[in-house]
Parts: structure tokens; sequence; C-alpha cells
């Protein structure tokens, strides 16, 4: 294996995010990786490696042969070199170098001196998308700026490592027009890992049996060209074409020094900063691992700098912190009212700045909004929390890509006496077994007992039915009409375009209680995060009420429960505030660590992102029955949590309004 450090794609992504990543990429012996495994369960999840083998069986003339095996650069290169010497090739994983620059191609297509760069990516494409923005200084989008850059870096190496061909650049994507014309095109192809290989296993012996492709082909060379001509910003201050960027960050890389830069918004999630469980980080600093994101906050701020002061980066909803970085501002202390401008976040941003100023790290409550909030729900109380999963390729025919499935919902009720029931839990995880339509007769069945209040927390639940709503109006379902009545009585909808755009409610419109949050609570302990995972802690941090009654065994405090047993606890001062953290893994071992570490970066409206890489493997991978019935029963387990979460948010408020005197 040669010990060249080389600007691999992977590489070069990581530097255009950061040129200071790379050095902690390149030392994770030094520093912690959040997102070490994030490239193998992000591609789990998003079905990247059924997208790129699917890719495959379309373009190479022999799917499983025309393929570079080896993980070691020299003997890739040497095979690459091999295999496209004939006028007419086609190579899956072709490697080329340039100097210390080294990529390996998806698929390559060779045809006399014109070779085709083929780079596949699993993401969606609708007629009428454009890789560029419509309004302003004209650049490429936010969607599409990583993937064009991607290609462009392929194309840069491998026009100077084969001056002799014709290189023309395409992204393969998933086309949202076309329909899967099979059944379960995504259960063709299953993933397997061994160590550092993950192969795709294809259960394909002919391409007609993939049915009409769903792929489309989008050459990409004048969207290149365009770019050639932008002027980025390089790591050392300067701006420059992409040739310049290249070369600075294949620099970096090849230096053992730190590479210093500006800190901002960017460094909001970094992969390289210690776990926010203060435990974890204690063991990981005592192991002599460091954290690079601190590294970077120490340097950019000197003396001054404690990792305890709230960051401008940490305000809610808040787009100037780079402004204000920019200005010597670091700290939430340092910003000012006007800063802040005059929307209709300003006062809540003002409230959490005003919090780290004074140093108060009590709950904020508006106790007669909330009390008004409170009075307005009707008994019995309804608490669902819903898991799904966007599959890439369809799993029926008919379906488009990226079609939406529901595979489990949990469902806590709360009575006028206060009683907690765990009323109904819902799943269907077997391989093959299109979940979406049982799951909303389960829900319907589970609701339509009684006319109580129904709270989902954030958006998610709304989406998630208004889409199925869509899928059931487009089958044969006999029943198809009843459960869309029903759908539309719970859910929230906007109908028209423009000024004429009007929102609809149903008349048992679901509680959003995100929303009742970011209007009437704020706790400093959220750092400004209203993921209903941060705020959990924080309101039993707060609530000795509610240690109380969820320090109990689930006996102990009356509490229901459909998959846990009488002596469980909730809340363990040996495992801190965090619910969560008594429960069992979804996976164990090495795989999950790498979960527990890909989850925690994960995006707040994107809570759910363990659970969909859980039935992702459920779906494709060959497990025995053991595991897959732990898996399901961990599901159960977590999503069981959810809602009870839920549950204890309102039990916090309604202890808030009485104390308030609402």
């Amino acid at each position: 294996m040669s010990n060249i450090r080389y600007l691999t794609k992977s590489r070069f992504k990581l530097g255009w995010e950061c040129p200071a990543k790379l050095h902690f990429a390149n030392h994770r012996d030094r520093y912690h990786d959040t997102m070490v495994d994030d490239t193998f369960l992000k591609g789990l999840a998003e079905g990247g490696y059924q997208v790129g083998e699917l890719a495959r069986w379309m373009l190479c003339r022999d799917p499983r042969g025309d393929v570079v095996e080896s993980l070691d650069h020299e003997r890739a290169l040497r095979e690459t070199a091999g295999r496209l010497e004939p006028e007419f090739a086609t190579v899956a994983e072709a490697a080329f170098r340039h100097d210390d620059l080294f990529i390996r191609a998806d698929v390559v297509v060779k045809d006399g001196r014109v070779l085709k760069l083929y780079e596949v990516k699993s993401v969606s494409w609708e007629e009428g998308d454009s890789f560029w923005t419509q309004r302003g200084k004209r650049r490429p989008t936010a969607k599409w700026e990583p993937y064009l850059l991607d290609v462009a870096f392929q194309k840069h190496v491998i026009s100077r490592a084969r001056p002799d061909l014709d290189v023309q650049a395409y992204l393969v994507v998933l086309d949202k027009g076309k329909c899967a014309t099979v059944d379960g095109l995504n259960r063709k192809f299953g993933v397997i890992r061994d160590g550092r290989r993950i192969a795709v296993h294809s259960a394909v012996s002919s391409r007609e049996e993939l049915g009409e492709d769903v792929l489309a082909y989008l050459r990409v060379d004048s969207d290149l060209e365009e770019i050639g001509e932008l002027d980025f910003d390089l790591p050392d201050g300067g701006s420059g074409r992409l040739p310049a960027l290249i070369e600075q960050l294949a620099k970096i890389n090849r230096s053992d020094d730190p590479f210093r830069c500006a800190v901002g918004a960017k460094c909001r999630g970094c992969q390289f900063a210690l776990p926010k469980d203060s435990r974890k980080a204690d063991e990981l600093r005592a192991a002599g691992i460091r954290s690079g994101l601190e590294e970077c906050w120490r340097h950019a701020v000197g003396t001054a700098y404690d990792p305890g002061r709230p960051k401008v980066t940490e305000l809610w909803n808040y787009r100037h912190a780079d402004e204000r970085i920019a200005e010597g501002r670091y700290f939430l202390e340092d910003l000012r009212e006007g800063d802040l401008g005059e929307g209709a976040c300003a006062p809540r941003q003002w409230l959490q700045v005003r919090k780290a100023r004074d140093g108060d790290a009590t709950p904020w409550i508006d106790g007669a909004g909330l009390a008004a909030q409170v009075r307005s729900w009707k008994f019995p109380l309804h608490f669902i929390d819903f898991e799904t999963s966007r599959m890439a390729l369809p799993g029926r025919r008919g379906d488009h890509p990226y079609t939406q499935v529901a595979f489990q919902f949990s469902h806590h009720t709360v009575a006028s006496d206060g009683a907690i029931v765990h009323h109904g839990q819902w799943i269907e995880v077997r391989p093959g077994v299109f979940p979406s339509f049982e799951f909303v007769r389960a829900l319907k069945r589970d609701l339509e007992g009684d006319d109580g209040t129904i709270f989902r927390y954030a958006d998610h639940e709304n989406t998630v039915l208004l889409d199925l709503y869509a899928q059931l109006e487009a089958s044969a379902e006999p029943d198809r009409r009843e459960l869309m009545d029903w759908i539309a009585t719970v859910t929230r909808r906007f109908s028209g375009t423009g000024k004429s755009r009007i929102e609809l409610a149903g008349g048992r419109c679901m509680v959003d209680m995100r929303k009742v949050l970011t209007q009437f609570h704020y706790d400093p302990a959220t750092h400004g995060s209203n993921s209903l995972k941060a705020v959990l802690p924080a309101i039993i941090g707060s609530s000795a009420w509610l240690r109380g009654r969820y320090g109990q065994t689930l006996a102990g405090s009356g509490i229901h429960s459909l998959n846990c047993a009488p002596d469980w606890t909730w809340v363990r001062p040996d495992l801190g505030l965090d619910p969560y953290a008594s429960l069992p893994p979804v996976f164990t071992g090495e795989a999950e660590a790498a979960l527990s570490d890909y989850s925690r970066g994960l995006d707040e409206v994107d809570d759910g992102g363990a659970a969909t890489i859980a039935y992702a493997k459920l779906q494709f991978f060959e497990l025995p029955d053991t595991e897959r019935a732990a898996i399901r029963e961990a599901l159960l387990r977590y999503c069981e949590l959810d809602t009870l979460a839920m549950v204890m948010l309102f039990e916090y408020w309604r202890e808030e309004v009485t104390r308030h005197g609402g």
C-alpha cells in the first residue's frame, strides 16, 4: 500500500468544507471524529450503495466483472490502465492519479479517445431543476455545488493523468419523473460489509430484470466550464480558480502541521468535536484524544476563549454569525439587540442572548401564554411519533424514487387525571413488505375512538401523512377515500399559489409541540436547539418533580409501557439526565458506536436518522432471525420513548402553568 498521502475525492470534499479538517482527518489517532463511519451509514440510509450498483448494471458490459477490486493504490492504477487499453471498455471503480491527487471513478466508459466519466449520486432530479441559482450572482445551488465540485475534481485529475483522452463528465442521479416497472427494485441489491470493504450483493441475472431505467444521466461539461470560471475563497486568504483551490488543499493535506482558518457558522455540527456527553468526553480526553473544533476556537479567540461561554453560532435561527465573528464578537454576550433585526425570531433570540449575558441558566416560561394553550387542549391527549424512510430505489411497481415509506408509530395518551398509557404502537419491518397503507389504517384505529387533542413534535408527522394522502389518491385501495378523509381531519396543508395560497387545517389538526415551545418556553441548557432530544434532558434537569416521577420504576410510578418491564427506570443518576442513555443500543459493538456517533451528527429535523438506518439494515442485510428480532425490539423501545418524551414535556408545561398560577 502506498505511503503517499493523496488528496482523494473524500479528502477534497472535506477540505472544501473546511481546510482545517484535513489535518484532523489525517490524525484520527489524536482527534475524535464523530463521522468516522459516516460514509457507510449515510450510504446505507440514503440507498447510495444500491443506486451505485444499479448504475453499474445500466452502464457496464459486465457489471460484476468490470470492477477494479483492489484497495491498493498502485495495483488499482495498473489494473485500470490495463482495462482501458482496448478501444472500448467499461470500468467501475477506475483509479487515476496525477501527482498526489488520486480518485476512484464510479464508472468510466471508453470509446476510442472519448472517456465518459459517470459520478453516481443517490439524489433526486426533477424536470425543471437547475444546478444554478436563479437570483443574484450566478453560483451553483447549495444542493448541487458539492456534486458538481466532486465531478470537477475528478475531471481535473483524469484530464491530467490521461491527456490522450477527451473526458466527458456526467452526473447520474435518480429521476423522480420515472417509475419502477418491476416490484422490489430496492431489494435487488443487498449490502455486505467486511472491514474496510463494502460489497453489494446483486440478486440479478440480467438487466431486463431491473425494468425501465429510473436513473437520469446528466452531462455536466458546460456546467464544469462555468465552475472553472468562478473564484473560490482559498485557504491562504486569497481567491482563485478551482486548480488553485485543489493545489492549496493538496499542500495542506501533505503537511503534518495544523492548518488554522476562520471559525464561523460552518463549525456548527463539526465532526471533530468531543461528544456532548461529559462522561464520554472525559474518557476520550483521558486517553489523549482531542477536539479539533475546540482547538480552532482557541486559536481564533485566544486567551479569552472559554468553552463554557455560549457562542454566536449557538443562537437559534441566526444567519449573521459570520458577520459578528468577523467583527471579533464570538460570544452571545457580545451581541446587541440591534444585531438581531426585527424579524419574528428576534424576541426569542434576544432572550437567549440576555440569558447568556447575565449568566442566567434558569428556564423562561411565558406563563399566561402557555396557560392559554394548555386550556385549549381536550383530554384525553394523544402523543404520536412516526419512523419513516424515503428509499432511493422504489419498492413497488409504479412508485417513483424516494417514495415515502412509513413503517412505525408510537402512541401515548394522557387522561385528565394525569394517567399515562402507552396506548398503541405499530411496526412493519419485514423485508419487501410495503407498510404505509396498513400504517394509516392502524393509526386511524388508534386515534378515532375520541376527539382528544393530538400532538406531534415538529412537521414530520404532518408531512408524512400528506405524502401518504397523495399515495392513497393514486392507489386502488378500496378504502382509500375513507383513509384520505381521515388524514384531512388531522393535518394542516396549503392550497393555491402566490397571493391566493391559503392554509387548510382539519377539524382535529395535530398540535405542533415544537411551535408551542418556541413561543412560550426557552431553557439555556438546550444551547439554542429545539430538538426534543435536547429539550428532554433540559426539562428533567429543571424539574425535581419529573426526576422524582421518572426516577421510579414503572411499577412504582404507575406508568404503562408496552415494551419495558415493571422494574424499568427511565431516569437513572448513573446515566445523567437523558432517558435515551438508559436504552440498550439498536446495534451492538463497533456498529452501535458508529451509529450513535452518526445520529448525534444529524440535524434536528432528522432525529429519526438512526431508525432509518436500522430499517435499511433490516431491508437489505442478510441477518439472523435473532438479530432482526433484537433490532425490532430496540426500535419499539426508542419510538416509545419518543412519545413518552412528549408526555414529559406536557407534564413539565402543566407543572409550570400551575406554578405561574395559570
